[in-house]
């Protein structure tokens, strides 16, 4: 008679628990970025009188804080891409790289003109 073995689901519960670590904190920081990000900018038009040396500082300000929101939602679109791919082939990892790098430089370069 075989014997039954037990499946250690420990490391997937951990795994998985990570995952959505990072899924909820990088959504909730991003939600913050943007908030405050828009915040600056309604701050910037409400006073149209405002020097024009603040208001180019607001606006940049408004589009660092426009960058970390979506840095932190690469972050939690990244890990439970790559633990998707983890499991797979090599070429879907390859593609995942290269998907990842797309994203990451048009985020990157769609911000330089906020900066």
């Amino acid at each position: 008679m075989a014997k039954k073995s037990k499946t250690n689901n420990t490391e997937v519960k951990r795994r998985s628990d990570t995952t959505s670590f990072c899924a909820f904190w990088s959504l909730a920081i991003s939600a913050i970025m943007y908030i405050a990000g828009g915040v600056i900018r309604f701050i910037k038009w409400l006073w149209d009188s405002i020097d024009p040396e603040v208001g180019a500082s607001l606006e940049k300000v408004s589009g660092i804080l426009l960058f970390l929101g979506n840095v932190a939602l690469i972050i939690a679109i990244a890990i439970p891409a790559y633990n998707y791919v983890k499991g797979r082939g090599k070429g879907w990892k390859i593609f995942y790289g290269i998907s990842l790098a797309i994203f990451i430089l048009g985020v990157v370069f769609g911000l330089l003109p906020n900066f």
